[in-house]
């Protein structure tokens, strides 16, 4: 399978925050890590490819997509990453140049604090990627980054680089011109839109958005 260059990628896993309906984007393909091939079911989503290691992929859904020729790649439970990041990699092969996930928050914490490490690290390939939950919205970026949000809601910012310099935002009540964040500080958590249209900048280092 070869992906298209133009069009994001979306990734379905079985995290239980996500939006109630399927996030709106021209995909080049639906890739689901394994229970996530439930939640394409019900959205009606086609999968181009389902793997993992089929310890939350009821029966049921594994023979409706059998059924329909959806190609299906097993994994031993005993593995050195997780379904998820096993979905990224198979889509990064397949040439994808920009990753959207969703079923990849939930109450499984150690599982979406990791999925924050894929976001850190397709930030570093310079892969623009987004992560859906119910309500709001998770991108990291190197460079630049924009959105189109609600006037008055939230956007936060969190360094996940050790260091993160130059950063500059626009459309935020709280402005930030050629600041330098570091971890460990909550600084840059809970600024709000005061602009439809928000616009992030930085020079060195990694940061990860959150907007509603």
């Amino acid at each position: 399978m070869s992906l298209s260059s133009d069009r994001p990628v979306l990734i379905i896993g079985s995290g239980e925050d996500v939006p109630q309906n399927p996030p709106v984007i021209r995909s080049s393909a639906v890739i689901c890590a394994d229970g996530g091939a439930a939640l394409a079911r019900s959205w009606g989503l086609i999968p181009s490819m389902i793997l993992g290691d089929w310890d939350s992929l009821d029966g049921t859904t594994k023979k409706y997509w059998q059924g329909r020729g959806v190609p299906m790649q097993r994994f031993p439970i005993a593995k050195d990453q997780t379904d998820l990041e096993l979905a990224v990699e198979y889509a990064l092969q397949h040439g994808a140049r920009e990753i959207h996930l969703t079923g990849a928050w939930g109450s499984r914490i150690d599982h979406s604090l990791g999925n924050l490490e894929l976001l850190y690290r397709l930030a570093t390939m310079k892969i623009p990627n987004l992560l859906y939950t119910r309500n709001q919205r998770l991108s990291a970026f190197d460079e630049t980054f924009s959105a189109q949000v609600r006037v008055g809601s939230t956007v936060s910012l969190i360094p996940l680089s050790p260091v993160v310099e130059g950063v500059a935002t626009e459309g935020l009540l709280y402005p930030l011109v050629d600041a330098t964040l570091k971890r460990g500080s909550t600084f840059t958590v809970s600024n709000q839109a005061i602009e439809e249209n928000i616009s992030l900048r930085l020079g060195v280092g990694i940061l990860l958005v959150i907007y509603e």
